[in-house]
């Protein structure tokens, strides 16, 4: 299948979904959303770039806000999603536009590793552990103007081969501990990275937890993290454009082998990579 023949298809099923997901309003906005799993990347359509807008996710007891600077407004259905997800749009406090979306359901993996670890974390480590955590939200909660022109993500590899996938619940050492939140692909040392898409780097350091770690800002709340790097070829302020080389795998950090740590965020809300890859921006 053409590249072309694709995106005409996918087109096609994007237009055909719409209609899947119950919209509350009448005078509905385009809405676009091409899975409804946990951690699906979705926008509404906008005629001009609206003024106090805003996305309110309402999963179960909890409400996620995705604020809107462009024609385009992004939401994600979290993580842990169950049963029917309200997907509201507001303008100047007043509600838009709203979905009904039922959620589909998905079976994850258990991923078992063993890292070497100390007993007990010395005072100096934890404060830098969580001077770092406290850095990494930070981060993904800014929201600024877009900075990308692409429809679709670019692979950060040449190949994509999945060691382990988004939500897999982690047990480090025989220790229950969290979710994976963002996808490893297995891949050779020194293998070439690419940014995803387009954006500003706001984060190229190593980190305890993640190693050689790059994160690019590319406006409207969207960031991308690739993690365990051998080396970092870009530097903190510098534009990339999307498939421009930004590092090579390694096993820095918290790791076990070779293979890049992919991670897609919206407003710190995470997505599941490897939906959004096949997924329309």
């Amino acid at each position: 299948m053409t590249a072309k023949l694709f995106k005409k298809l996918f087109g096609v099923f994007v237009f055909v979904f719409t209609f899947l997901v119950a919209p509350v309003n009448l005078a509905a906005e385009p809405f676009y959303l091409s899975y409804t799993y946990p951690g699906s990347i979705g926008f509404f359509k906008l005629k001009e770039i609206p003024k106090k807008a805003k996305v309110v996710v309402k999963a179960g007891n909890r409400e996620y806000t995705f604020p809107v600077l462009s024609e385009k407004a992004y939401f994600v259905i979290p993580y842990g999603s169950k049963g029917k997800v309200f997907v509201t749009l507001y303008e100047d406090g007043k509600e838009k536009d709203r979905r009904v979306i039922k959620v589909a359901r998905k079976k994850y993996r258990v991923s078992r590793i063993w890292v070497k670890e100390p007993k007990k974390y010395p005072p100096e480590l934890l404060k830098r552990i969580k001077e770092e955590q406290k850095l990494l939200r930070t981060i993904f909660s800014q929201v600024t103007p877009k900075k990308f022109s692409e429809t679709f993500l670019r692979r950060p590899l040449k190949k994509l081969r999945v060691s382990t996938p988004f939500g897999a619940k982690r047990i480090i050492n025989g220790k229950k501990r969290s979710v994976h939140w963002g996808t490893d692909f297995r891949a050779p040392l020194g293998a070439p990275v690419y940014a995803a898409l387009s954006g500003k780097v706001v984060l190229a350091r190593e980190l305890y937890f993640t190693g050689k770690t790059v994160i690019i800002d590319h406006g409207l709340g969207i960031h991308t993290l690739y993690a365990h790097l051998s080396k970092i070829t870009v530097k903190e302020g510098q534009f990339v454009k999307a498939g421009q080389l930004i590092g090579k795998v390694g096993s820095t950090g918290r790791s076990t082998g070779p293979h890049l740590h992919f991670g897609f965020y919206v407003s710190s809300v995470r997505a599941d990579p490897m939906l959004v890859l096949k997924s329309r921006l």
